[in-house]
């Protein structure tokens, strides 16, 4: 996820199901570099709580000249089975942001995070079913990616095809786990789009995704469920989309990083 916090309804359907989780200090174990703006952050929690894939932790840092610590949500990319005592959240670096450039920059391991969670209802488990059709742009795929890896831990085989938009293969965040995945299991399918790298021929598209591309991916996926996860403007064209397409409005579930 990017600095931009999840939208306020987004946080308000996490809300009034169980008590408010409390704020602990998390151990950041492991910092993976996945594009030149993302990294991921692997957090020890001494209070683990379980999650399902799609969910959200709050993280909050203190900030120099700020009276207060600043907080930010931050989607997990990580598989709730068979651990969840280590979180994985993926940062994405904003120009001119207050929390992300710190996160991504100066929290190595072995540094302490405030952090509180989990919040969210932008969720899939297997016993949801499918096939399952994934729409994601930049850090938008965090979500989507615990989703697949939920599936690869559990050994389901529910049908799953990501359409994946990036500014280019350098920036294409799980770009080698993804490749290993769709060898290694033929129920997921990647199609990858690039807006600003015209020539490169891992990515199907060369374009921001548009109701065409929709439209053809849908066609060879034939989704039951359809999650859309990224900046608000594609999040609505893609629903519009699956909509006229003729998907039942309660099968899409979307979440929009402001």
């Amino acid at each position: 996820m990017s600095d931009a916090t999840l939208s306020e309804s987004s946080q308000q359907r996490g809300r009034g199901r169980r008590p408010a989780p409390l704020w602990q200090a998390g151990e950041v174990v492991e910092v993976i570099v996945e594009t030149p703006e993302t990294s991921s952050l692997r957090i020890q929690l001494p209070q683990p709580e379980p999650f399902l894939p799609g969910q959200y932790y709050n993280i909050r840092i203190p900030i120099d000249g700020r009276p207060r610590p600043i907080q930010r949500a931050y989607s997990v990319g990580s598989s709730p089975h068979p651990y969840f005592d280590v979180i994985e959240v993926g940062v994405k670096e904003m120009e001119g942001g207050l929390v992300s450039p710190v996160l991504v920059r100066q929290r190595p391991v072995g540094s302490i995070l405030e952090v509180r969670g989990p919040y969210g209802a932008f969720t899939w488990t297997d016993e949801d079913g499918g096939p399952v059709l994934l729409i994601g742009a930049g850090s938008g795929v965090v979500p989507l990616m615990a989703m697949i890896r939920y599936q690869v831990s559990r050994g389901t085989t529910v049908p799953m095809h990501l359409l994946f938009s990036s500014k280019s293969s350098e920036y294409v965040i799980y770009r080698d786990e993804l490749a290993v995945l769709t060898t290694e299991h033929t129920w997921l399918h990647v199609t990858h789009t690039f807006t600003r790298e015209a020539s490169n021929s891992m990515a199907r598209y060369h374009r921001r995704i548009d109701k065409e591309m929709v439209g053809e991916v849908f066609a060879e996926t034939a989704p039951r469920l359809a999650y859309l996860c990224g900046p608000p403007e594609m999040v609505d064209d893609c629903e519009r989309s699956l909509l006229e397409l003729g998907m039942e409005s309660e099968k899409i579930k979307t979440e929009k990083y402001d």
